[in-house]
């Protein structure tokens, strides 16, 4: 009986210290999450080199942040952002539905790649799309349910989300990540998710990518004249693509 009661004590001990860790090291959770989900999510590799959140005061930043080109296109990545800095309510950093006050990404260059059957930023929205399609549940109107199915997830509202100093470069398979590269106007999205009490994070991925491509169309239009004054030598001809 002696023992079993040691046994017990030491079990609490460890538990106790396992939360403490998991309280503590939020950085780390999130790092692993993001590298280990994002592929599921997004349907390509996601690499983050740095991540700092306090659970105290609920801010932080990720840094170097890679993402993935999909499979059939010739760039290293899709995205890379700068820096991601994020502040958290820290009162509901464990709750049901978590509070962002607000997440903002600097300096990310873009690669918007177009191969045979479109581009690689479609390619990765579409491979979102589908994940929220099936991890969502519909609900009896015919909609999208935020409540992800078994509860287990977090939802998330998310005060502001801000893309500022983006750079695109339009380019196509054959020339590798290598084209004409413009700025991207800068991007604001306020209040995701609080109308629907919470989204599931592939849900507000889904709303950042939609709204990335759009503006990224946009200056696709307005930027033929670049595209005809040439880029790098023979790109006009592989670039007619992108203004199809």
């Amino acid at each position: 009986m002696k023992k079993a009661l040691v046994a017990l004590l030491v079990l609490v001990v460890v538990a106790g210290g396992a939360l403490f860790w998991l309280y503590e090291s939020l950085d780390v959770l999130v790092k692993l999450t993001l590298e280990h989900y994002g592929p599921d999510v997004a349907g390509v590799s996601v690499k983050v080199a740095h991540v700092e959140i306090s659970p105290t005061n609920g801010r932080g930043m990720l840094k170097g942040v890679d993402i993935g080109n999909p499979p059939g296109f010739s760039a290293a990545h899709a995205l890379k952002l700068g820096e991601v800095r994020l502040a958290l309510d820290p009162d509901t950093i464990r709750a049901p539905i978590v509070r962002i006050r607000e997440i903002a990404i600097d300096a990310p260059t873009i690669v918007y790649e177009r191969a045979d059957k479109g581009t690689n930023l479609d390619a990765i929205q579409k491979n979102i799309e589908n994940y929220v399609a099936r991890n969502v549940p519909v609900s009896e109107a015919g909609g999208k349910s935020a409540a992800p199915s078994g509860g287990a997830r977090h939802l998330f509202i998310v005060d502001r989300i801000s893309i500022r100093g983006a750079k695109v470069t339009m380019t196509n398979t054959s020339l590798h990540g290598q084209g004409i590269t413009f700025d991207l106007p800068d991007i604001e999205l306020i209040d995701v998710g609080r109308r629907q009490n919470g989204l599931t994070a592939s849900q507000v991925a889904n709303i950042v990518a939609n709204t990335l491509i759009a503006k990224i169309g946009q200056r696709v239009l307005t930027n033929i004249d670049l595209l005809r004054r040439g880029g790098v030598g023979g790109a006009i001809d592989a670039l007619k693509g992108l203004i199809r």
